[in-house]
């Protein structure tokens, strides 16, 4: 086996291991519960997603992961923090990203949370161009 090909199969396991770690902590939040996340943007490991929620006792609002760094809820209201932690300098750029395209987001949580549309919010989501 070539070094290219061991670094490239090292890395798949990476991603792999970190995706099964991820399943891992949905099922410790929601239990066997479905939910569904939509993703809307992905920047140097950072996941921007928008996921179906109970709507009726959560404002519309963005989850911004970056594997144990950063977890993070943000409202799409005025994009403040409503849970968690993340760095001034990642919230300054994502909110650059994100700010401008306010009235869209809160459209595709409408369309995925209020009418439950997900094949809706998803041609939203590549309609927004992040």
């Amino acid at each position: 086996m070539s070094v290219e090909d061991f670094l490239l199969e090292l890395c798949e396991e990476i991603y792999r291991g970190e995706e099964r770690a991820q399943a891992e902590r949905k099922r410790e939040l929601f239990g066997n519960q479905f939910v569904p996340e939509l993703l809307l943007m992905r920047k140097d490991k950072v996941r921007v997603e928008i996921r179906k929620e109970n709507v009726s006792h959560n404002m519309p609002h963005i989850h911004i992961t970056h594997s144990d760094k950063i977890d993070v809820s943000i409202s799409l209201n005025d994009f403040s923090v409503l849970a968690g932690n993340i760095d001034r300098k990642t919230k300054k750029y994502l909110l650059g990203l994100l700010v401008p395209k306010k009235d869209e987001l809160n459209a595709i949580w409408v369309e995925l949370n209020e009418k439950d549309e997900s094949v809706g919010a998803e041609k939203m989501i590549q309609d927004l161009g992040l």
